[in-house]
């Protein structure tokens, strides 16, 4: 079973939900359950999780193709700088030179250059990061380095790594959190996932996410749940959500306030749910957390 975390917009809860729902599987109903923080430019579900408590393994990925100019060849002409349409070729005293961040490897300067002195070289894309965190979760992070692409290829490459993890565990339960936005990473989040938990907030950005995620996970025919973070924060759009919920036929599955207690958590690196305390927001997020649990029949 795979379950997605993704939002439509950043900022509104997805690595809380996540890191939650990840301690709760593992420690309290105490099923192997291993995380993939698929937000490979920002990640941060392991932070979220307590921090790295022991890397397991680290994979090198080696998918981008970046440009290099072979000057030996080069006769100046600029060709190469008048088809490049993401300003990756700079003149310096009248010589091109390739800007390895904005290069997207298209291959237009190549294709443009008479004398074909423009060649591409494989460079290193990003990471795959297996951990154990300090809250009893193994995570797969998938980072990509500065300048990278192929985000999309780098959280499959995660998903498919966390799979055979939950193989050797005797078990099959992925936990995946989403990049923002319905983008490439999103798009290969949602492929191939059984659920999708939709976490939004009493904005209009993040009703209009809202929406466009839905549309997007319709076509991978997914079911679908939805979260209201910061539930109080508007109430007559609250309320819209909900409205729009029932118009979209998605399982509503609770709503959560704003709470000191939730920043509290996030800013010591513990999931709320692993707080010594009895609180009325513990106990909300633990509901939730629960409806999610049901949602899917994990129990």
């Amino acid at each position: 079973m795979e379950i997605v975390i993704a939002s439509g917009k950043g900022g509104t809860g997805k690595t809380f939900i996540t890191s939650n729902l990840l301690y709760y599987i593992n420690n309290i109903l105490n099923i192997s359950a291993i995380g993939v923080d698929a937000d490979v430019e920002a990640p941060d579900l392991v932070l979220a999780l307590g921090g790295v408590l022991e890397v397991i393994n680290e994979e090198e990925i080696y998918e981008s193709r970046k440009a290099y100019i072979d000057y030996d060849r080069c006769n100046y002409c600029l060709n190469c700088t008048n088809v490049c349409n993401f300003e990756a070729i700079d003149l310096v005293d009248g010589k091109p030179v390739i800007i390895q961040e904005f290069c997207e490897g298209c291959g237009a300067c190549s294709i443009a250059c008479p004398l074909e002195a423009i060649n591409y070289k494989t460079v290193l894309t990003g990471k795959l990061i297996t951990c154990k965190t300090r809250y009893n979760c193994t995570v797969v992070t998938g980072d990509l380095e500065l300048g990278g692409r192929n985000s999309g290829e780098i959280v499959y490459r995660a998903k498919s790594l966390a799979h055979r993890l939950c193989k050797e565990l005797n078990n099959d339960l992925v936990i995946v959190d989403a990049a923002p936005g319905i983008a490439c990473p999103v798009i290969s989040s949602l492929a191939g996932a059984d659920y999708l938990i939709i976490i939004t907030e009493p904005t209009r950005q993040a009703i209009k996410g809202m929406e466009r995620l839905h549309q997007l996970a319709k076509h991978f025919r997914l079911k679908m749940g939805l979260i209201i973070n910061r539930c109080d924060l508007d109430l007559k759009l609250s309320s819209e959500v909900k409205s729009k919920v029932r118009d979209l036929e998605i399982e509503f599955l609770g709503e959560i306030p704003i709470s000191y207690e939730v920043v509290k958590s996030y800013v010591d690196m513990t999931p709320i749910l692993a707080l010594q305390t009895d609180s009325e927001i513990k106990k909300l997020v633990r509901s939730v957390i629960e409806n999610i649990i049901n949602f899917v029949r994990l129990r």
